[in-house]
């Protein structure tokens, strides 16, 4: 697990895609100085529910505000930091910009170190990413993180990629079961009354047997104290001004302190990648012995 500097290396896939980190000192982007400026008097609501001020650009629409009256001054600044960082990913990596699926912004305006939040969500223990409400079916999500703290340096923890992940974890935390359940008569009926009522407009998800079981991943190794306590630990300080890429669903990550850092979210197709046979689902396909995208 490595902290690679973009001038390393100009084949950005394969730095992304063996589990390391693509990391841009000078930011490697431009943020207008009115973005900045807007977003620092935004008030986030320090509720559990709330990690984090969001902006779903397919929508245009801005969440996770103490008073939703901001959210018409923050929305703009929001729009506009979504848009430049689109234009820098999609420029640095045009082959996933082809076939990648927009997915939400975010200012993580509090403070990391201390903050009280329940298990699933805390940020300051080792996970790796898996969207409750939006299943990827196979494909991977891709983060661009700018801290934009004048001051203070981002502090990150992670641990050995998916691959040796995997292999060390996943039967541990019962990827049999998911398999398994996958199989049955009942989980084939639930999954296509799923789809008849989510295409009715029914608040329900249909998530394929990858994203249950990343779900349960992502919950399972907040909750080991084990994994926890003796996973391999590599740690950075990401300074103010600073830009980093990740697959955060490949690489186990976890936030030990820092404010004010912006965010986008895309999600890669796996079958973009310079080699697919990397994405965390064929990984599990391997181990499993059977396709878990359905």
């Amino acid at each position: 697990m490595r902290l690679q500097s973009a001038s390393e290396s100009a084949d950005y896939r394969a730095v992304l895609e063996q589990g390391d980190i693509l990391f841009f000192p000078d930011g490697g982007f431009e943020i207008p100085s009115a973005i900045r400026t807007a977003l620092m008097g935004a008030t986030q609501d320090a509720r559990s529910f709330h990690k984090n001020i969001a902006y779903k650009p397919n929508i245009d629409q801005v969440t996770g505000l103490a008073d939703a009256a901001e959210a018409e001054k923050i929305r703009k600044p929001m729009r506009e930091y979504s848009r430049c960082a689109l234009e820098f990913m999609a420029r640095i990596l045009p082959e996933y910009a082809r076939a990648w699926k927009v997915d939400y912004a975010s200012f993580r305006s509090i403070e990391e170190r201390g903050r009280e939040l329940p298990l699933k969500k805390r940020n300051d223990l080792l996970h790796v990413d898996a969207f409750p409400t939006r299943p990827v079916f196979g494909d991977l999500i891709l983060r661009c993180f700018t801290n934009v703290n004048p001051e203070q340096s981002r502090e990150w923890l992670t641990s050995d990629p998916f691959p040796k992940l995997a292999k060390q974890q996943a039967g541990k935390a019962g990827l049999a079961q998911f398999v398994n359940a996958a199989c049955s008569s009942l989980h084939k009926l639930r999954r296509d009354a799923t789809r008849v009522l989510s295409n009715a407009g029914a608040p329900v998800v249909d998530r394929s047997p990858y994203d249950a079981f990343m779900l349960h991943f992502h919950d399972w190794l907040k909750g080991n104290e084990e994994y926890q306590r003796n996973c391999p630990k590599y740690r950075f300080d990401l300074p103010p001004g600073s830009t980093w890429l990740v697959f955060t669903d490949m690489v186990p990550h976890a936030v030990l302190g820092g404010r004010l850092a912006l965010e986008q979210t895309v999600i890669v197709s796996r079958d973009s990648l310079e080699n697919p046979e990397r994405a965390p689902s064929a990984i599990l396909e391997r181990i499993a012995g059977r396709p878990l995208i359905s």
